[in-house]
C-alpha cells in the first residue's frame, strides 16, 4: 500500500504483464517507479459471475464497484462488437490528445504513437464557458455515433442499477439546481443525449501514472478487446485498474464495467499480453462542468438556501 505523499512525489506506474511479457520501460527522460501488479499491490477478484466486487466504504462511499460479470455479458450480448471496435478506432483517428506531466499517458511499445482521445463536454481554458463538444467530433459518421451512443447509454443503465441511492440522488438533485450540460452527439437534435456523463476518453494499449481527477460523481471504465466477436465468463484478464493507497488492483476482463471514485488515487496498468489490443473507455463528469465554469453567475434563491444550509451544517460539525 502506497501513501498519498509517495504518489504525489513520484511517477508511479503499474506493470500488468504476465511472466512471458517483457517489463515495461520508461521513455527517454522519464523517471518512474514501476510496480508489477501482485507484488507490492494485491489482486482482488471475484470469480462467481453472479457476484460483483467492491470494498469497504471510505467517507460513507464505496471506492469502486465492479459490475457482476454475468450482468456485463448480458449487456454486451446485445451489441455488435465489431461495430463497437470500429467506432472506437474511428474515434482514435480523429485527434491525438495530450495530458499534463502528472497524468501523462504511456504506451508499452516505445516509439509507437500513443492512441488516446477525449471527447464530449469541454471546459474552456480561455473563457468562462463550457463547450458542447470539440469540433473534431463532427467528423465522426452516423453509424459510428450510433455505436458510441450504445456504449454511453449502456453505462448509464449500469449507473442507475448498481450505484448507491445517494450517488444517483446527488447528481439528480444537482441537475435540478444547476442546468449543467452532459455529453451530446453533434448529430443529435433537441439537447443532451445522455443523463449523467459529460465526456468519454478512449485509449488503446496505454497506461497511466497514479493520479486523482476532479470529477463530480463515480466515473466508469470499460474494457474491450480487438479481434474477438464474443466475450465469455472465463475470459482472461486484459488489464488491471489499481488503487495504490488502498493496496488493491482490480482485474478487468473484456466487457467488464468498473465504477470508481475518481478522488481516490488510481491508475490503469499496462496490458497483460502484448499480443492483444486492449481498448479502454472511461466515462466521467467534470466538477467544473457542473459548476458551469463560472463563479460570477448569481445564485438563484434555491441555490442560496442550499449554500446557507450547507454552512449551517458545517458549523455544527
Amino acid at each position: 500500500m502506497l501513501s498519498a505523499t509517495e504518489i504525489r512525489e513520484q511517477c508511479i506506474v503499474f506493470d500488468g504483464g504476465s511472466e512471458d511479457t517483457p517489463c515495461i520501460l520508461p521513455p527517454n527522460g522519464v523517471n518512474w517507479r514501476c510496480i508489477r501488479v501482485g507484488m507490492e499491490i494485491s489482486i482482488e477478484d471475484e470469480v462467481d459471475p453472479q457476484v460483483g466486487l467492491t470494498s469497504s466504504r471510505i467517507n460513507d462511499a464505496l471506492p469502486f464497484i465492479r459490475v457482476p460479470r454475468a450482468m456485463a455479458l448480458v449487456i454486451i450480448g446485445d451489441c455488435d462488437l465489431h461495430k463497437i471496435i470500429s467506432a472506437l478506432d474511428a474515434y482514435l483517428k480523429l485527434k491525438r490528445s495530450y495530458r499534463s506531466d502528472r497524468r501523462r499517458i504511456f504506451s508499452d511499445q516505445p516509439g509507437e504513437r500513443i492512441k488516446f482521445c477525449c471527447a464530449g463536454i469541454q471546459v474552456s481554458r480561455n473563457s468562462k464557458k463550457v463547450h458542447d463538444h470539440a469540433p473534431f467530433m463532427e467528423n465522426l459518421s452516423q453509424h459510428h455515433w450510433n455505436a458510441i451512443t450504445w456504449i454511453m447509454r449502456s453505462a448509464e443503465m449500469c449507473f442507475e442499477t448498481i450505484n448507491d441511492h445517494q450517488v444517483i440522488s446527488q447528481i439528480h438533485h444537482a441537475k435540478k439546481q444547476v442546468p449543467f450540460k452532459t455529453m451530446t452527439t453533434p448529430l443529435s437534435v433537441g439537447g443532451s443525449t445522455f443523463r449523467y456523463y459529460g465526456s468519454m476518453a478512449i485509449g488503446c494499449n496505454v497506461f497511466l501514472p497514479c493520479h486523482t481527477d476532479q470529477d463530480f460523481t463515480m466515473s466508469i471504465v470499460q474494457a474491450f478487446l480487438r479481434g474477438v466477436n464474443k466475450y465469455d465468463v472465463d475470459d482472461a484478464i486484459v488489464v488491471y485498474f489499481c488503487f495504490p493507497t488502498l493496496g488493491v488492483s482490480i482485474p478487468l476482463r473484456p466487457g467488464d464495467y468498473l465504477f470508481f471514485n475518481p478522488l481516490i488515487p488510481h491508475c490503469v496498468s499496462s496490458r497483460c499480453k502484448h499480443t492483444q489490443d486492449v481498448l479502454l473507455v472511461t466515462m466521467y463528469l467534470k466538477t467544473a462542468v457542473v459548476g458551469l465554469n463560472n463563479n460570477d453567475i448569481d445564485l438563484t434563491q434555491a441555490q442560496a438556501r442550499l449554500v446557507s444550509l450547507f454552512h449551517s451544517q458545517n458549523e455544527h460539525c
